[in-house]
């Protein structure tokens, strides 16, 4: 009889011992805070990806990933090198033709994102609205109308935008929360469509003169596959005088899509002529990447933050401790406790810490247009995950993205919450359509995501985003959320 209580005391401590071991610790504030000023620190100079701060973070977060023992990623120690082009905008021009009338703009009457080479356009010019095509709300500004080869040119803003308490808005403010994805969507259209170029009127918009020492910078991968167009944006002043003779009234129009009726049409006896040119340099950047291998090493789990940020501008520094030295120390701070675990996960887990995130998104994208044989079963994403919206006064909002068609990804998020003794007030939303971190690149591919996200501050992208304003306690919330998703993803993976 105590022989038999004596095997089984031993199977059951066995057992327990066995179970600790299958588990990784959530990281705490002890693992992320120093590493998190070091990378929001002067000495890295605000991390500009093409700027020696930049070059010096890769360094520091390599040194780390040594530190930690992560196997390099590739043979040339922690980094994959690749090259992006800064493009300078030296002289762009825009006229519109009306019948023999030419109206030539100054270079202060519109703003320009251009693409990555010079170019020179003369074509029709078709009013598509606000550039939005959605089907489930019956939508479509671009209904019988042909537009390519042509330029586009849209309202800024989607049907009822300005009335706040009206269904329209509500609907349309549910599919596009953020302006930047909004312009996104009506971009990706534009080139579905076959435009040549996309003009987005803002009405709200009275462009500053700019400094005649400063051109537009804008960059791209050297051997960029994707296809865009240029963007111009126009104020609403300049805009009547494409639209005058053409019978068009934004006011008219805008009432006609509260509605959700649209009145898109080709100008008649109008032609813009358009040219860029473009001056540009060459960069050489990296992404650091760092592996655990699993047990089944044909099958990757990718835990990644960008640690790039805007550098110094007009000699000031732009720390970027939120933005995004607080997603970039937490994935080194999960790295450290799975690697000191001494648990070989089931897939390689690989640690990512990408460059260019704010200058396109060019780090991730290099990676995933260059993945070989490895199936990603999921990207994790964290970008700002330290601060907090001004509305949101307990600071308990977290926003998880993830696809439309991996619910299962949600309810894995709603778990790992409930298990914190003060859970946060989720905000689960659906990343089909955006593109407004690295995630995109992923999702472009195909590849599963949850990408993390506390709130946009007051000082995102400024100055004035440094460490002594973050929250400690959040990060240390949002990572037990991340590192509890992951064993539960790993967990729920078919044998």
């Amino acid at each position: 009889m105590h022989l038999r209580i004596l095997l089984l005391f031993t199977l059951f401590c066995c057992k327990s011992l066995l179970f600790s071991q299958t588990a990784v610790s959530n990281p705490s504030k002890s693992d992320f805070t120093r590493t998190l000023s070091i990378l929001a620190s002067d000495w890295l100079k605000g991390r500009g990806a093409t700027q020696k701060g930049g070059y010096m973070a890769s360094e520091y977060i390599a040194s780390m990933m040594g530190l930690y023992q992560l196997k390099p990623y590739s043979p040339d120690r922690y980094f994959q090198n690749f090259k992006v082009l800064e493009h300078t905008v030296k002289k762009a021009s825009f006229e519109i033709k009306k019948g023999n009338k030419t109206i030539a703009l100054s270079e202060n009457d519109f703003e320009l994102t251009p693409i990555s080479q010079s170019l020179q356009k003369n074509t029709q010019v078709v009013f598509a609205g606000y550039g939005l095509s959605v089907p489930e709300e019956n939508y479509d500004d671009y209904k019988n109308q042909n537009v390519k080869g042509k330029i586009v040119v849209v309202l800024r803003g989607f049907p009822n935008h300005n009335d706040t308490t009206s269904a329209v808005y509500q609907k349309f403010k549910k599919l596009f929360p953020e302006e930047n994805n909004l312009e996104e969507m009506k971009l990706k259209n534009a080139i579905n469509k076959g435009a040549a170029a996309l003009v987005i009127i803002d009405y709200n918009q009275n462009f500053r003169l700019k400094n005649s020492n400063q051109n537009d910078v804008f960059h791209s991968l050297k051997n960029e596959s994707s296809v865009s167009i240029p963007v111009f944006r126009l104020s609403k002043s300049t805009a009547e005088k494409l639209l005058s003779d053409n019978k068009i009234s934004l006011e008219t129009f805008e009432k006609k899509a509260q509605n959700l009726q649209t009145a898109s049409a080709l100008l008649k006896n109008t032609i813009i002529n358009f040219s860029i040119d473009l001056q540009t340099r060459t960069f050489s950047v990296r992404n650091v990447l760092g592996m655990l291998p699993g047990k089944d090493t044909t099958k990757t789990i990718i835990v990644g933050a960008h640690y790039d940020h805007l550098g110094i501008k007009n000699d000031s520094i732009y720390y970027g401790a939120d933005d995004n030295a607080s997603g970039t120390s937490g994935m080194l701070a999960l790295a450290k406790n799975w690697s000191e675990s001494k648990i070989q996960p089931k897939y390689n887990i690989l640690f990512a810490s990408w460059t260019a995130e704010e200058i396109g998104l060019l780090g991730s994208e290099y990676f995933a247009q260059n993945l070989k044989n490895q199936k990603i079963l999921l990207c994790i994403n964290m970008d700002m995950i330290s601060r907090s919206a001004p509305e949101d006064k307990a600071r308990r909002i977290l926003s998880i993205g993830t696809q439309k068609e991996t619910e299962y990804l949600k309810k894995i998020a709603r778990e790992s919450n409930a298990k914190l003794q003060n859970p946060f007030n989720l905000d689960l939303w659906e990343t089909n359509g955006h593109s407004g971190s690295d995630y995109a690149s992923f999702t472009a591919k195909g590849i599963p995501i949850m990408t993390f996200f506390s709130g946009f501050h007051e000082d995102y992208h400024t100055p004035r985003d440094i460490d002594s304003k973050v929250d400690l306690d959040k990060i240390q919330d949002v990572l037990f959320i991340v590192n509890n998703s992951l064993l539960k993803f790993i967990e729920n993976q078919p044998n």
